[in-house]
């Protein structure tokens, strides 16, 4: 893949995958056997496995706008620094939080690596402080 097929390929699924919520569309850039790394959790194996956990974020919120803010492309690894935002009308499975009916917003970056034309592996790294402020589960720092 080209630097500007991945660009494409990615932004393809933050689109599917957020905006459209087909997540049989949004996966078809990923290996089967695909490692999502998110800290703090623990890595998700497999493709069908991070389908489930995206399945639970978009039962939890509604009205996703995820933009991909800048995209950098070296050899077979890209870089998205993106920003989300949602409001969380529905349960958060791996948060175990009950909905606020708050808006939130959340940045982070994203790491890909490709083997050919698909994902093996992504690492995850976004402020999941501040996001826990919004809702309300953390205070905010003084």
């Amino acid at each position: 893949m080209t630097p500007e097929e991945m660009k494409a390929a990615l932004a393809k699924m933050n689109d599917d995958a957020w905006h459209k919520r087909d997540l049989d569309a949004a996966y078809k850039i990923y290996s089967d056997e695909v490692v999502f790394h998110r800290l703090p959790f623990s890595p998700l194996v497999g493709k069908e496995a991070n389908m489930q956990a995206d399945a639970g974020t978009l039962a939890a919120f509604s009205d996703v706008r995820s933009n991909l803010d800048e995209i950098i492309v070296d050899g077979d690894t890209a870089a998205i620094r993106w920003t989300w935002a949602a409001n969380h009308t529905g349960a958060s499975p791996s948060l175990g939080i009950p909905p606020t009916g708050k808006q939130v917003s959340f940045a982070g970056t994203s790491v890909y690596h490709f083997r050919g034309n698909q994902i093996v592996e992504q690492w995850e790294y976004g402020d999941l402080l501040g996001f826990l402020q919004q809702l309300g589960v953390v205070p905010p720092l003084v």
